[in-house]
């Protein structure tokens, strides 16, 4: 009967609340990677007559980046949907804060982003130069009008893709069941924040972009793992973008023609920056740890299934009735 039997959907983001029935395992990854690269074929397609109309690259970012997700978001849908009558959901944003509630543990997960990209411009120094083309695919995203680069790097590229990388994939990865194992055995929360970070840095399609993003994807993987929020991952990725952008666009040709900020300044400096950023990470880390967990697995919420409400609700009447009968 519970086929049949209607069930009322939580939803967390009107948008995508209703993804939560659907976790991907090693499997799902590869399907999601292939939905995504049919996204950008369609937004290519679409977009076409715009780019023979020589409109600013700028203003196509604006419509193509959306475009990319469409695909794997119905896909997505679609696949929770069939699974939401008989399968627990794990809801995409939670809030498991610990003492530190969700303020402070957001005004520290600001710190800890600007603190690891400090830490990460290390490693951009002893990166290769970039090729001419790849220096200028990174400049057409912060040139033109400032709202615009914003929009689409600090509000649709935070959004999406940790909807994507950390809602849909680590989290799926996280709770779901790997088959030819003893029941209930689920992937090792540590390989799953791994594989997610390393599909976070294939998707940005180079290298200067993909080994940083591994890096900062391991610790937005770790923070979403401890408490459950997908409003915190996109709080901290949009700090770290939308600091890139402002600083394309207000800090000049040395900031623009620089690797990293370790060649702007001098080295004494940079490192009374790193010995801070390293503390700062290690007080943030410190404050993740303290949040209990709910299960080894995470603090992604449980979403019973309607057999677990069928279940549930006759249990209750059960109570009830044998109440009445002591009472009698």
């Amino acid at each position: 009967m519970s086929f049949f039997k209607n069930r009322k959907v939580e939803k967390n983001y009107d948008f995508f609340g209703a993804c939560s029935w659907y976790t991907p395992g090693i499997s799902g990854m590869f399907m999601i990677l292939a939905l995504f690269l049919a996204g950008m074929a369609l937004a290519s397609v679409v977009c076409m007559p715009m780019v023979l109309g020589n409109v600013p690259k700028c203003y196509l970012l604006l419509v193509m980046y959306p475009l990319q997700f469409v695909p794997l978001l119905i896909y997505v849908k679609y696949k929770s949907s069939c699974n939401s009558t008989f399968d627990r959901g794990y809801a995409l944003d939670s809030n498991h804060f610990g003492k530190a509630g969700g303020a402070k543990t957001a005004v520290m997960a600001v710190i800890a982003t600007f603190a690891m990209a400090m830490m990460l411009e290390l490693i951009n120094n002893y990166l290769p130069e970039m090729s001419d083309v790849m220096k200028e695919a990174m400049k057409g995203l912060t040139t033109g009008p400032l709202w615009v680069n914003l929009l689409c790097a600090a509000v649709f590229a935070p959004i999406l893709e940790e909807w994507m990388c950390r809602g849909v994939l680590l989290r799926g990865l996280l709770n779901h069941e790997m088959k030819g194992r003893e029941p209930g055995r689920k992937m090792s929360p540590a390989l799953a924040i791994a594989i997610s970070a390393l599909f976070f840095a294939l998707i940005h399609g180079n290298l200067w972009q993909g080994i940083t993003a591994f890096i900062m994807g391991c610790l937005l993987g770790y923070v979403y793992y401890r408490t459950g929020s997908l409003k915190t991952t996109i709080l901290m990725h949009c700090a770290n973008n939308a600091l890139s952008v402002l600083l394309g666009h207000f800090g000049g040709e040395k900031i623009e023609e620089a690797k990293s900020i370790v060649e702007l300044i001098p080295a004494w400096e940079y490192a009374i920056i790193l010995i801070v950023s390293a503390a700062v990470m290690v007080l943030f880390i410190k404050s993740l740890n303290e949040i209990p967990l709910a299960s080894q697995q995470g603090n992604s919420d449980v979403i019973p299934s309607a057999d677990d409400l069928l279940m549930k609700e006759k249990a209750e009447k059960e109570a009830s009735v044998d109440q009445n009968i002591l009472n009698n």
